[in-house]
């Protein structure tokens, strides 16, 4: 989602046990980063790889491809 203008971003929010906390703080601090950068980063990696393993419902896959073709078309940039 990097260089996304605000408005398109959807905040959410999630509890994660303290360890699990601690492990992800001590990482943003070790490579000066935000706690939200590691985060995302963390979800994003995730996400790509239960995709590319078909862990992700087909019906979700669609859903995302189409958003995604839309935007390009909303951008000019599709069929490029």
């Amino acid at each position: 989602m990097k260089g996304l203008p605000r408005e398109n971003q959807v905040k959410l929010t999630v509890s994660v046990p303290p360890s699990l906390h601690v492990l992800l703080r001590s990482w943003a601090q070790c490579e000066g980063r935000e706690l939200t950068s590691v985060v995302l980063q963390c979800v994003e990696l995730s996400v790509r790889q239960l995709k590319s393993s078909g862990s992700i419902p087909a019906g979700a896959v669609r859903n995302y491809e189409l958003a995604c073709e839309e935007r390009l078309s909303a951008s000019g940039l599709g069929g490029v």
